[in-house]
């Protein structure tokens, strides 16, 4: 019954013992949750070798959370499993051309838990990348699959196009981000051009009268960031701009569309008593929602079926900027102290407050820009603590996540949005584990 997880690990151990450069990780995570009254495990597997000219990575982790259902669950002891990181990187000599490809935790510029083009949850996407960096400039442009064009549950592949452009001045960076979403599986002239994607996109559209226009409807969203980052403390700011109403300055007597914006920034400060920092977030109501094209949302919709279930997609794993989507206000602070390198401890406390939102369904109205206008809202009150434990190539941890979420967000099936209910939940969850490496 187990010959093919047998023949995996088998696989795996081969490669570790015949490849001596290759390094070896497994951590074993157990959590509890009472408010389900479940006890669920995470088994993860990761082999990697990182060199000047380089990298390559494959990492695995085993689920029995039952989110998802998996056909061969009993092969692997009633586990699904998902393939977090695989990919491989090559850089120049000098370290300032780097092509990536695989599957991959998508990283933001700045280093925040609100970053805005790319969540904080660090969801695993397939994308291939080329970015180049030297003292003063660097520039990357990517490609992203959303929706393959195989896909059982949704009918029309999607991907997107991302590019960074930006200055560096010694631990100062300013930089410029922009993406295209489109219904296509891939598109060369937005991965190869280095043009904005506001031009990119405007010269192809289906209004000109020009030979090479084509009948497409994409989704452009840019914005802005900048960071300091020295030994005593790293702040940033980033702004992100979905659609913006600029009748209010050239046509005041118009029609006022709605501000689709989000911003975020933060501060912490290093010091010999641990990092402190603060964060804080908001997202306008209808940002990120499908306009004149795509959504910003890994999938089309926010349901799908599963062995003959329709199930809800959290939308937390279905936007791929800003965990919390529209509509919502955010803030953190938190405090980090390693001792010695042997012991780390951190605490954060959360507080968050949501509206209504539609990640894949457009509802916003032709006026008015709206944030938290509603009532009820959901309000989100977290602590977390953690501790960490190293000794030399082990690793073990302990920490709990409590707090109270007010008005829960519920999924309204009949107008494909998720809304304030009348529902409280309390939150306690203890997760131990630990880890090693070879």
């Amino acid at each position: 019954m187990y010959e093919k997880m047998s023949f995996s690990i088998l696989i795996i151990l081969l490669l570790f013992s015949f490849g001596f450069s290759i390094n070896l990780e497994l951590n074993i995570h157990g959590t509890y949750d009472s408010g389900e009254e479940t006890f669920t495990d995470r088994i993860g597997i990761k082999l990697y070798n990182y060199t000047p000219n380089f990298d390559i990575t494959s990492e695995i982790s085993f689920y029995n959370d039952d989110k998802y259902y998996f056909h061969e669950s009993d092969y692997y002891w009633d586990h699904y499993f998902l393939i977090e990181n695989s990919y491989i990187t090559l850089r120049n000599d000098n370290q300032t051309l780097e092509l990536s490809g695989g599957i991959k935790q998508l990283k933001d510029e700045v280093n925040s838990p609100y970053s805005l083009f790319f969540s904080s949850n660090n969801i695993p996407l397939v994308n291939l990348d080329v970015g180049y960096e030297d003292e003063h400039f660097f520039f990357e442009t990517m490609w992203v699959q959303l929706v393959s064009e195989n896909n059982k549950n949704f009918e029309t592949p999607s991907a997107m196009n991302y590019k960074t452009y930006g200055l560096k001045f010694d631990n100062f960076r300013v930089g410029y981000q922009d993406v295209l979403v489109y219904d296509r599986a891939f598109d060369f002239f937005y991965f190869l051009n280095p043009m904005p994607s506001y031009f990119a996109q405007e010269i192809r559209a289906i209004g000109n009268d020009m030979p090479w226009s084509e009948d497409i409807n994409d989704n452009s969203i840019m914005g802005f960031f900048f960071d300091y980052n020295d030994p005593n403390y790293y702040i940033y700011s980033q702004l992100l701009v979905d659609d913006f109403n600029t009748n209010r300055f050239f046509n005041p007597q118009g029609t006022q569309n709605p501000d689709k914006v989000a911003f975020s920034s933060g501060l912490n400060i290093k010091s010999t008593l641990g990092t402190f920092g603060v964060y804080g977030a908001f997202a306008t109501q209808y940002t990120f929602q499908p306009g004149g094209g795509p959504g910003y949302t890994i999938y089309p919709e926010n349901t799908y079926d599963d062995d003959d279930d329709e199930k809800i997609i959290n939308y937390t794993d279905n936007y791929i900027g800003y965990k919390y989507g529209e509509n919502t206000v955010s803030f953190l602070v938190d405090y980090d102290y390693t001792y010695n390198n042997w012991f780390n401890l951190y605490s954060s406390f959360e507080t968050v407050f949501s509206g209504s939102k539609s990640p894949t369904k457009k509802n916003a109205p032709a006026e008015g820009t709206y944030l938290l206008d509603e009532s009820p809202l959901e309000k989100r009150y977290l602590y977390t603590i953690a501790t960490n434990f190293y000794f030399k190539n082990l690793e073990f941890n302990l920490s709990a996540g409590m707090g109270v979420i007010q008005n829960n967000l519920e999924f309204n099936v009949d107008e494909e949005t998720f809304e304030p209910s009348d529902k409280d939940e309390n939150i306690l969850r203890l997760k131990f584990g630990f880890g090693i490496k070879f």
